[in-house]
């Protein structure tokens, strides 16, 4: 194959990597931006005597989903793997406080 067949292949193929490069930046920029409100929800939340568990179970819950997929695709990786557990632990409790504050549980 010649320069200008693997041009015309590339070309055709629907996958580019300059929007998939952009699309990860944007998931990264909009997961750092959520987290700062969170963060700024939950230290409000405190200051005001307000519970806190709702904020924190959402919080957990992105932080299990994304170190766990970062695990699977990265199984070298058990920092991962136990970040993961750790938030699901966290969701868990969360969610029992929450049930708690509302009188379910």
């Amino acid at each position: 194959m010649d320069n200008e067949d693997i041009l015309k292949k590339a070309q055709q193929e629907k996958n580019d990597e300059r929007e998939e490069h952009i699309k990860v930046k944007a998931f990264h920029i909009g997961w750092v931006s959520v987290s700062v409100v969170m963060l700024f929800l939950i230290i409000f939340r405190i200051i005001f005597n307000e519970p806190t568990s709702d904020i924190i179970m959402i919080l957990a819950a992105q932080s299990a989903a994304v170190s766990f997929y970062q695990y699977f695709n990265m199984r070298d990786k058990k920092g991962y793997l136990i970040t993961g557990i750790l938030s699901i632990v966290a969701v868990l409790l969360s969610a029992a406080a929450l049930l708690s504050q509302n009188g379910v549980y």
